[in-house]
């Protein structure tokens, strides 16, 4: 070729090759955008789910002029006269089968008898027409006196009187009931503290704050040995749902003065029991500690730490959560709607069935049995189509993350036809921890980490009550009232799951 000639053919693979690297980059970009969008959507579903009025006020103070801001009562006569008041509706007929919820029998009756207001002489009762309605008495306080006559011996050898009843504070003011009282709103209702002194000094009882938390954290003293045997109750289990949850924590020696901890929380299904464990972290420390000596079956919502500290342990199964696995394909759904909606219709079939079984109370070994013949099947074409797809979508789409998040734990998301007494998800040990969500809201953190670790020991005895369908507030009570003459060796009854059983008729 002369010299400045142009090589044409050079130039021209130059800008093929230039061509070819620009879509690779706008390939890329498209992944990075498609994946982006992707999440946006999420954020924006979770955010925006319901829909949200903002009001804006449009007054400015140069608007306010110097005069009455409120209204005089004439003023207010003249707008009651013209405000529209309905009519009262004539009553409708109920259709058979129908009417209103009906009222527990136990509740106190009391009865007003209403007279007609015309003269009713000569007439002759040929009947009545009752109607029952709901009422409600506030709360209130009131005090209790216990007198306890003394008696002289003859001949001078002592006094005889009567032995007050155990106290969780001794000569304190407050009762058992008080203190379980407290316990109860604080974490069954999540109301803080100071608005459970604002309402008690609206109906006239005064309690300073300090005594306030000085009176629950007695009560707490009283139920460690229970919170003891809980724990070794709890571990002892062949079968455990785990799942973990933050708590913030005042600590002085943290650079913002909050500290970041975790409750991690033990459920044990068989014997309706829950187990709240504060820990500083989220590292291993937590579970490694407190199962340390457990052998059987674990069931999570597929968190790493779980994964590294059991994942090839000799003693202990490591299973995982359906519902996890499943949102990550309701996620998918925009990006592969014919196979991610495939996905959740054979997963349905495996919660249909899991309703049916709970429906009809079955026992494990009916529902080992049900899940035999009707769920593993469907597990299995579910496990042949993963394998057979796990290629087939970006890794890092959301059909892409669903299908591998499914494929690596498939034998632990399945072993639950295994055994009828285990889970197909771990929603019951998720359900446990929405107390402490609401209190998180009420609060938003505990005062030092002495007091998160009483908070846990209180989560795990109200969930526990929860779990038992029992009385937060009587189980508390009953319990304060006796665990101190309790036999140690009889502690077992006082737990949630036994009370009902042992308690004084």
């Amino acid at each position: 070729m002369e010299n400045g000639e142009k090589d044409y053919k050079k130039l021209y693979e130059e800008a093929l090759l230039t061509i070819s690297e620009k879509e690779e980059n706008l390939l890329r970009k498209e992944e990075i955008i498609s994946d982006q969008q992707f999440e946006l959507d999420k954020l924006r579903r979770h955010l925006f789910g319901f829909k949200s009025e903002k009001r804006t006020n449009n007054v400015g103070d140069d608007q306010l002029g110097l005069f009455e801001l409120g209204t005089t009562k004439s003023v207010q006569e003249e707008l009651s006269g013209s405000v529209t008041v309905a009519e009262k509706p004539a009553p409708k007929k109920r259709a058979k089968g129908t009417g209103r919820m009906s009222l527990p029998e136990e509740l106190r009756r009391e009865e007003v008898v209403i007279q007609p207001t015309e003269s009713t002489e000569g007439c002759v009762i040929i009947g009545e027409e009752v109607t029952e309605m709901l009422e409600v008495v506030p709360a209130s306080f009131y005090v209790k006196r216990y007198i306890r006559p003394k008696y002289a011996r003859p001949n001078g050898e002592g006094i005889i009187i009567g032995i007050l009843p155990d106290r969780v504070i001794e000569k304190g003011i407050p009762s058992e009931s008080v203190i379980a009282q407290m316990t109860v709103d604080k974490y069954v209702y999540g109301m803080p503290l100071h608005r459970q002194i604002d309402k008690y000094s609206k109906m006239g009882v005064r309690i300073p704050a300090s005594s306030a938390s000085d009176w629950i954290m007695k009560g707490w003293d009283h139920l460690r040995p229970l919170g003891e045997l809980l724990r070794l109750i709890v571990t002892s289990q062949k079968y455990l749902q785990v799942d973990e949850t933050p708590i913030k924590v005042l600590d002085r020696d943290h650079k913002n003065g909050i500290h970041q901890g975790y409750m991690w929380l033990y459920h044990a299904p068989v014997d309706r029991l829950v187990l709240f464990d504060y820990q500083k972290g989220r590292d291993q420390s937590g579970p490694k500690k407190m199962l340390a000596d457990f052998k059987g079956i674990i069931q999570t919502d597929g968190f790493t730490v779980y994964d590294s500290l059991y994942g090839n342990h000799p003693d202990i199964h490591l299973t995982f959560c359906m519902a996890h696995a499943r949102r990550k394909f309701v996620d998918a759904v925009k990006d592969d709607e014919i196979q991610a909606n495939y996905i959740l219709d054979e997963i349905q079939k495996l919660y249909l069935l899991e309703a049916k079984m709970r429906d009809e109370a079955m026992d494990w070994q009916q529902r080992t049995a049900l899940r035999k013949k009707h769920a593993e099947p469907v597990l299995e074409n579910l496990g042949k189509w993963l394998e057979e797809k796990q290629y087939s979508y970006r890794p890092k789409s959301p059909m892409g993350q669903a299908i591998a998040y499914a494929c690596k734990r498939w034998a632990g998301l399945s072993a639950y036809v295994l055994h009828g007494q285990m889970e197909i998800d771990n929603n019951l040990v998720e359900n446990a921890v929405r107390p402490m969500a609401v209190g998180r809201k009420a609060y938003l953190f505990a005062g030092s980490h002495q007091a998160a670790e009483m908070t846990a020991a209180m989560y795990s005895f109200m969930a526990s009550c929860k779990k038992n369908k029992i009385n937060e507030f009587d189980w508390l009570k009953d319990v304060f009232e006796r665990i101190q003459s309790h036999k140690q060796k009889d502690l077992y009854q006082l737990l949630p799951s036994n009370w009902q059983e042992y308690r004084p008729k």
